[in-house]
């Protein structure tokens, strides 16, 4: 792994100098398993993984940007011993960290996470949990604020409703003092599912789901809705309510040994699918090329007219960990200044 290095990024779609990528388990993860119709399917989740994200590491060591990434979760019989304390492989780093400025703000104290210390000097890393926790206002259930369920573009942040109430105010106050603009809105998913800022005035985007003439006033917004789910087989339509819409596995629809052994042990693994479009889940790595998970005409046609190269980037898995491109990625430095967009 190269040595530590100094957080640099004030935006999505700035050049892209260095990023962290997720990582999952090692291959014998699920050696273990007895039954072969719970371990095949669950092997073959690892290693299709593990093809996908050295798929995505070489797009953007190509491009020419340095990558970081921790080695696999090797399998440890205790962590079966209770089934709430099964720690989640590190394949998102998103969801747990933000990087804004010169700093990493985490929000996990799990061992998996740790390795941020390797990677990061340390007076880059700022535990942002513990400090809203100090503030004396009480944490109410809500989700912490992270780089997946908040945008930054340059001296602005927008935050949807989803991060808890005592978190937001937090979070405004404590981004206000260091020269940011905070914009609250009242979406409530993650951001990164919702949408994307490829470059400035330009968007890719749900339809409806944020008041674009507030929050980025004349830019051009490609509206889509659902188009990853218009696609998607009828398997998916005749499991999720099984699955009650929290993870699919394509041609595992019968499974009934897979389903109770992921709904028993690896219920922490897997999220809520059914509210992502992982279309719009994207990640730049500059103002002309952007990291896609797969072809859709309308976008593409979007992007051909601003001048933004797709590069198709597939996450075979994304409806089992529930993410995609931008989740698996921390981008930790890219080049360029903090920016006002909204002259």
């Amino acid at each position: 792994m190269p040595g530590k290095i100094r957080i640099s990024t004030h935006s999505p779609f700035q050049p892209l100098e260095a990023v962290l990528v997720g990582q999952g388990v090692s291959d014998n993860f699920f050696d273990w398993v007895k039954d072969d119709k719970i371990r095949s399917p669950l092997k073959r989740i690892v290693q299709e993984t593990q093809e996908d994200l050295e798929f995505v590491k070489k797009t953007i060591t190509d491009f020419g940007a340095t990558v970081y990434q921790d080695k696999p979760l090797e399998f440890d019989h205790a962590l079966f011993e209770n089934k709430n304390a099964i720690p989640v492989p590190p394949i998102q780093p998103r969801d747990v960290h933000l990087t804004l400025g010169d700093k990493v703000y985490c929000i996990s104290t799990e061992k998996a996470w740790r390795y941020i210390y390797d990677i990061v000097e340390q007076d880059s890393i700022v535990d942002l949990f513990t400090l809203s926790q100090q503030s004396g206002k009480p944490y109410q259930g809500g989700e912490l604020i992270c780089g997946a369920n908040c945008l930054k573009v340059g001296n602005r942040i927008i935050i949807p409703s989803v991060i808890d109430v005592n978190m937001r105010k937090f979070t405004k106050d404590f981004f206000t003092q260091k020269g940011y603009e905070i914009v609250e809105t009242n979406d409530s998913a993650h951001t990164d599912g919702m949408m994307s800022v490829l470059k400035p005035g330009v968007i890719i985007s749900l339809q409806d789901v944020i008041n674009y003439k507030k929050t980025f006033p004349g830019w051009e917004v490609l509206h889509f809705e659902n188009q990853d789910w218009s696609k998607v087989a009828s398997g998916w339509l005749n499991f999720k309510n099984k699955s009650k819409g929290r993870w699919w596995v394509p041609g595992e629809e019968s499974n009934e040994h897979l389903k109770e052994f992921v709904d028993t042990w690896l219920g922490s693994w897997v999220g809520f699918v059914e509210e992502t479009v992982f279309d719009v889940n994207m990640f730049s790595l500059s103002e002309e090329t952007v990291m896609v998970n797969n072809y859709n005409k309308e976008v593409f046609a979007f992007l051909k007219k601003h001048k933004i190269e797709p590069v198709i980037c597939p996450i075979r898995h994304r409806y089992f960990w529930d993410g995609g491109l931008h989740c698996f990625t921390l981008d930790l430095q890219r080049k360029g200044m903090k920016e006002d967009y909204f002259k």
